[in-house]
């Protein structure tokens, strides 16, 4: 039950930040049309960014992300040591970033066609 507790505030803190500063604040949002992510999606999964709402893209973006750090959080939660938290929360988070990526690019390259 503890897991679930962390899990649950790790994802709300993560998506009420990113949702924030970033989707609702118009210099965050503007940013966010240049950003790293947002190119990556670009060139990894030749989304046109002109052809999604950008909004809808950049929640969804924030939900992924939350999941992402939240999971990885709760996972690092079960060892006792830092280098070994440290350790599995590197082989979890790459892994787990470039798997929720291709299903939030393919989802968005699915919708784009539309």
């Amino acid at each position: 039950m503890e897991y679930l507790f962390t899990f649950l505030f790790c994802f709300i803190i993560v998506y009420l930040c990113y949702s924030l500063i970033v989707v609702y604040r118009k210099k965050g949002f503007e940013k966010f049309k240049t950003s790293k992510q947002l190119i990556y999606f670009e060139k990894a999964y030749n989304i046109k960014p002109e052809k999604i709402n950008l909004k809808h893209f950049a929640q969804s973006l924030a939900l992924t992300n939350a999941f992402i750090i939240a999971l990885t959080c709760t996972i690092i939660e079960i060892f006792d040591n830092l280098i070994l938290k440290l350790m599995v929360g590197f082989i979890i988070l790459v892994p787990l970033m470039l798997l929720m990526y291709k299903i939030l690019g393919t989802i968005y390259k699915k919708k784009e066609g539309k």
